[in-house]
């Protein structure tokens, strides 16, 4: 009898498999910023590998579920809404800040925690208990941007493109506008667009005719790199400056060979010697055999992040990810990653310079 007695305890303990980790993924898989998304599921499933490879979190194999949200902040919300429902233990995404924000009140409601690895926009986090992002924010980076127009380039005047509908572009224009102004730069025009525009003629010329020291285009690279290159088209020599939004290998494929200098901000940078930097690039280049860009370094980030939470914590649920998070602190393939009492990271800040037919290269770090 005592025998049987083991027997279960045994297949209790041992003989039955834990049970995986699910863990959501919301990302615009399809759709205008489909270049975003994949290459920030690249870097989610390569850090799941890697945890899996190394006995998983706690002992238990991570299961990634991953949702399309086309870039639409309805689709977003439906997928939270989904994945809630099957139980994963958090969200990593979604990637722009309105769809962060569309999702935000479901996530308080639900207690399900999101971590959103680009989300940039102040207001998506803002006011959240259950809302975080690894990413820097649209204050810290406008402030940034502009400081570098000014002191790096010398440019002491400017005209603006932005999309006044989307929460990304109208906030970082804000915080670049106000910086370059207090720093003595003049905006000399702004200019407005849709994300659906594809052509620029209008405020192209008005631009040229305002001979600005430099232009600052705070959207994603769907739009800025249309801008780009008609500006170029045009013969608007000066050089271009944009935020995080413009990462992506799209926007030297959309500019092609039109010469100018052009300037962004980011997280990464493939040719920074940090351990953690080359570790991650090895394994990347291992799995796919191509070169990861900043949106996989913040997925693979993200996910190594969940795991470093639950190091501390012997049962992995929702209440103890929000508990443990706001002690983490975390050096990974984009930098130490913790968190203020305001809960938004600590983060550096790198601006890269883009120029056809030139290597990519890292300016300077904040």
């Amino acid at each position: 009898m005592l025998k049987y007695y083991f027997l279960i305890l045994w297949l209790l303990g041992f003989g039955c498999a834990k049970k995986p980790v699910k863990i959501g993924v919301v990302l615009p898989i399809s759709g205008p910023l489909s270049s975003y998304g994949d290459m920030c599921l690249k870097g989610v499933q390569l850090g799941a590998n890697i945890i899996n490879t190394h006995g998983g979190i706690n002992g238990r194999q991570v299961e990634l579920i991953v949702e399309d949200d086309k870039g639409e902040d309805e689709a977003a919300y439906l997928a939270v809404d989904k994945l809630h429902k099957q139980g994963v233990l958090c969200i990593i995404g979604p990637l722009t800040t309105k769809n962060v924000i569309r999702i935000g009140e479901y996530a308080d409601k639900s207690r399900i925690p999101i971590i959103t690895p680009t989300a940039t926009g102040i207001k998506a986090t803002e006011g959240r208990d259950w809302v975080w992002r690894i990413s820097f924010t649209d204050p810290f980076q406008g402030v940034m941007l502009a400081k570098f127009a000014i002191e790096n380039l010398k440019a002491k005047s400017t005209c603006i493109f932005l999309d006044p509908r989307d929460p990304y572009s109208a906030g970082l224009c804000e915080s670049f506008e106000l910086e370059f102004s207090r720093l003595g730069g003049k905006i000399l025009s702004k200019h407005t667009f849709e994300a659906s525009d594809t052509i620029f003629e209008t405020q192209l010329k008005s631009v040229k005719a305002a001979n600005p020291a430099c232009v600052f285009i705070p959207a994603f690279y769907s739009e800025a790199s249309l801008i780009t290159r008609q500006a170029r088209d045009i013969g608007i020599k000066v050089p271009f400056i944009g935020g995080d939004g413009w990462d992506s290998p799209e926007l030297s494929r959309i500019i092609g060979n039109r010469p100018g200098v052009n300037y962004y901000s980011t997280h990464f940078f493939y040719n920074y010697g940090a351990p953690e930097v080359q570790e991650f690039l090895h394994q990347f280049r291992l799995e796919y055999s191509i070169e990861p860009e900043t949106f996989s370094a913040l997925g693979y980030d993200a996910i190594r992040l969940i795991q470093e939470i639950f190091k501390r914590s012997r049962r992995v649920t929702r209440s103890n990810f929000q508990y443990n998070i706001k002690s983490t602190s975390f050096l990974g393939a984009t930098g130490t990653i913790d968190f203020t009492k305001g809960r938004e990271p600590r983060r550096s800040l790198m601006i890269i310079k883009f120029e056809p037919g030139k290597p990519i290269e890292m300016v300077t770090t904040y």
